[in-house]
């Protein structure tokens, strides 16, 4: 299982799972851009970022395709629920079509990874509203997140799919240190996949940190074991090739060798949905 070469299609969709952490922690002030906002706030905006740019593909050609399946998880106080439906069971992206939420406006100062200083307008429909209570249920989000994509790998029409991207949003501030229990769990995860290949797990991780600390798919020889986002580099997925070139797209030139590990570290919003675009390969004629 290693081709990742899977068009999608409404006969091959993809699963985008998006797990969001929602405790406590995440009302912890951040700076996005010029803005000061909690990391809550932030988790909102790359989740509905993402759901945004899903259901705008399901509208191809002025037709509405059923090209991806979409379950939306927050998980704090040790639950973990749905956030866009009664049912964590993902659904196709298209029932959302005609039932946008209220869209936010707001122009941001966006320094590009090259450090140049760009103003852009921001507007984005608020899918995810932001919320930040209780302690951090990862282990509990990662069983629910392996069942989901289990069982939606064991149908047979997803056999020949893109295999499921999984997205979690966090801080990385679990209640409970680290463990062995959360790489096996996470390990469960990515060892699911269908004939086209193996789950790709991916961490974004928030925090408060200068700028210089930002990380977008970085060598996974390039993590020194004090990095805060270190351990959920252990658990992300390692980048199948066909991803190597957002490294020439993101930072101009390739700065270091892949493997790359599936983490970004306080990764601005607008630099996430190109990884999304570069997995999703749809034929032109459909």
């Amino acid at each position: 299982m290693s081709s990742y070469s899977q068009f999608v299609t409404p006969e091959t969709p993809l699963l985008v799972v998006i797990a969001i952490d929602q405790s406590g922690s995440m009302s912890e002030p951040f700076t996005h851009c010029s803005m000061i906002l909690s990391k809550s706030e932030v988790a909102s905006m790359i989740a509905s970022s993402i759901i945004e740019e899903l259901i705008t593909r399901c509208n191809h050609a002025d037709k509405s395709r059923h090209y991806f399946d979409l379950s939306v998880l927050g998980y704090s106080r040790y639950d973990v629920y749905p956030l866009l439906c009664d049912s964590c069971h993902p659904v196709p992206a298209t029932i959302y079509e005609n039932s946008r939420p209220e869209l936010i406006r707001r122009t941001i100062e966006y320094i590009t990874p090259d450090n140049h200083l760009r103003l852009v307008p921001e507007a984005y429909y608020e899918w995810i509203k932001p919320r930040s209570v209780g302690t951090t249920a990862m282990l509990e989000m990662l069983d629910s997140v392996y069942n989901i994509v289990s069982d939606w790998c064991e149908c047979r029409q997803n056999h020949r799919s893109f295999p499921p991207i999984v997205i979690n949003i966090t801080d990385g501030l679990d209640d409970l240190e680290y463990t062995s229990l959360h790489y096996h769990k996470s390990n469960r995860i990515k060892e699911l996949g269908t004939d086209d290949g193996k789950v790709i797990f991916i961490n974004v991780c928030i925090d408060s940190c200068p700028r210089e600390e930002r990380l977008y798919f970085p060598s996974t020889k390039d993590i020194e074991s004090s990095h805060p986002a270190a351990m959920l580099a252990r658990m992300s997925s390692p980048l199948p090739p066909l991803f190597n070139s957002l490294h020439k797209k993101h930072n101009g030139k390739i700065v270091s060798n892949p493997p790359y590990a599936a983490v970004c570290y306080n990764e601005a919003v607008l630099d996430i949905i190109p990884m999304l675009n570069m997995a999703v390969k749809m034929p032109d004629n459909k």
